[in-house]
């Protein structure tokens, strides 16, 4: 699977209202339980990184670290974003998939 497939799929779940972009509305949507996983750029801060690996895992959310942090600001409308929670439990599901798929990422990174 490419990676413009799985940004492409990233942006429509944007479209569809199932993504929170940037450090306040992942936050707050982890800690509301609206997040389904959590999308962590490739190129995040490690003070950023180390953040969010542990609310995600205090909280039991899946993270992910995949793409760019330019890229993911690009598809969602932004200039940068280096992290992102899908909402949905269909999207996640689904991004999860395409990722673990076409790349050779893992949850656990």
């Amino acid at each position: 699977m490419s990676e413009s497939r799985i940004y492409s799929f990233i942006g429509l779940a944007r479209k569809a209202g199932k993504v929170a972009a940037g450090d306040y509305a992942v936050e707050s949507a982890i800690k509301r339980g609206r997040a389904t996983c959590v999308i962590l750029a490739d190129d995040a801060s490690p003070n950023t990184a180390k953040k969010y690996l542990g609310i995600c895992g205090a909280k039991g959310v899946p993270i992910i670290r995949f793409g760019a942090r330019q890229r993911l600001g690009e598809i969602l409308g932004k200039e940068m974003y280096s992290v992102i929670a899908i909402t949905d439990k269909h999207f996640s599901s689904r991004i999860e998939e395409l990722i673990h798929d076409g790349t050779n990422h893992d949850k656990s990174r």
